[in-house]
């Protein structure tokens, strides 16, 4: 795939020294064409699934972070352990917040229950954590609202396979009385309300993808007039901002609901209220 941005960046340079576009495209040996339309891409939202937290069921005894030992690789958090040994496994931290994520002892035939520690608050979770892909939760502490108080960040990975890569993003708030709230963007804001911005144009023979203002050209041998629409449900990473207080949504675009990917896209995740928002858009 390439850009046209830069052919369009020559084309004003030179019109600006007095070359006519004409000369230029015969110069450049470049057929005449027009540019698709574009226009601004609205910012699209939708409330989060609330979820209260669980009291734990019990008084657990808590692992105690282990030491990395370079002799013999072994990772700060036990993964295997919990997986094998049916306890306890240490999965996440943010150790500037007091924040942990826990797995409770893992059964291959039960739902994954997390426990989540923030400062002295305790509460049980029942979220997808574990595929076979094995890729740890992360977390972060930020305002993201911008009310002054800080949210607990959580990503789970939830989908793995071929073509297939999915985090699930949790703001978690601590209310008053210590108990905490899960607010979970959900899915279809990425999977279902983004895929209608998206826009796949033939035009003169060319492919180009748009998404609100941007608009990329994609070089594509065997594409079928009318045939091709663009999706964005298979890939959803986050990139965490602690420091800006922010949060980005990496996604990418297939064709045709294929897993044939032709272009990454990013979009500013905003949350107020217990409404997540997409916006800022950028095609890549």
């Amino acid at each position: 795939m390439k850009r046209i941005t830069p052919l369009l960046l020559v084309l004003v340079l030179l019109t600006a020294c007095g070359t006519k576009p004409e000369t230029v495209m015969e110069v450049l040996e470049v057929p005449a064409f027009s540019l698709p339309e574009t226009a601004e891409a609205e910012p699209i939202s939708a409330e989060a699934a609330v979820t209260e937290g669980r009291a734990p069921a019990e008084d657990y005894d808590l692992p105690v972070p282990r030491e990395f030992s370079p002799e013999n690789r072994q990772m700060r958090y036990d993964i295997d352990g919990w997986l094998r040994g049916g306890t306890i496994g240490l999965l996440a931290e943010a150790p500037e917040a007091g924040a942990a994520f826990y797995g409770l002892p893992y059964s291959e035939n039960a739902h994954e229950t997390a426990l989540i520690r923030w400062g002295d608050s305790l509460a049980e979770f029942d979220w997808d954590f574990l595929t076979p892909r094995r890729f740890l939760p992360r977390m972060a502490v930020m305002d993201l609202d911008g009310d002054g108080k800080d949210e607990l960040i959580v990503l789970t990975y939830v989908g793995s396979g071929t073509g297939v890569s999915i985090y699930d993003l949790h703001v978690l708030e601590k209310n008053p009385d210590g108990t905490l709230t899960d607010y979970a963007m959900p899915g279809s804001l990425w999977q279902e309300r983004l895929p209608p911005l998206l826009r796949f144009v033939q035009t003169d023979g060319r492919n180009f993808l748009i998404l609100g203002r941007e608009l990329l050209e994609i070089d594509m041998e065997h594409v079928l007039e009318g045939q091709m629409e663009p999706s964005a449900g298979w890939i959803a990473n986050f990139r965490l901002l602690p420091e800006e207080h922010a949060i980005q949504l990496l996604g990418a675009v297939d064709l045709w609901k294929t897993t044939n990917y032709v272009a990454d896209y990013t979009a500013d995740v905003g949350y107020r209220d217990g409404v997540f928002t997409l916006s800022g858009f950028h095609l890549q």
